[in-house]
């Protein structure tokens, strides 16, 4: 996920890492409603969680399943909480 470009806009102020220290794991249940894939085009839209991750990724490639929930519930919890309740409901 990391690597020079993402470094530079990091550097720059346009990226933002979170200190491991600071970030609220979780291990989010593999339901298809809670899904990277199913999730991604409706966060990408959000620009204070894109600030997390590269502005392109390769084609056909998603942010890791972990990286991304890990940064999810660190900055919407109370969201991702919800959608967990609702799938397993």
């Amino acid at each position: 996920m990391v690597n020079k470009d993402f470094l530079k806009k990091v550097l720059s102020g346009e990226k933002i890492l979170i200190p491991m220290a600071q970030v609220k794991m979780i291990d989010v249940p593999n339901f298809d409603e809670l899904s990277v894939s199913n999730l991604w085009p409706h966060l990408k839209r959000d620009v204070a969680f894109m600030k997390h991750f590269p502005d392109e990724l390769p084609v056909g490639r998603l942010p890791s399943r972990c990286y991304f929930f890990n940064i999810m519930n660190t900055g919407m919890g109370d969201y991702l909480t919800k959608l967990i309740k609702h799938a397993n409901d």
